[in-house]
């Protein structure tokens, strides 16, 4: 039972990982396109 127990944690720990990059990794892109977008929104209200 104490490997059961050990190979279900390790798969848990590595879902919460995978998912914690996923997450910084999106949330980084989606701050660059939000920063993008900002930026040409300016940029047509000068023109």
């Amino acid at each position: 039972m104490n490997r059961v127990t050990a190979i279900i944690s390790a798969l848990v720990i590595c879902i919460i990982v995978c998912l914690s990059w996923a997450v910084n990794h999106y949330r980084d892109n989606a701050i660059t396109y939000k920063a993008q977008r900002d930026k040409n929104a300016r940029e047509l209200k000068l023109a």
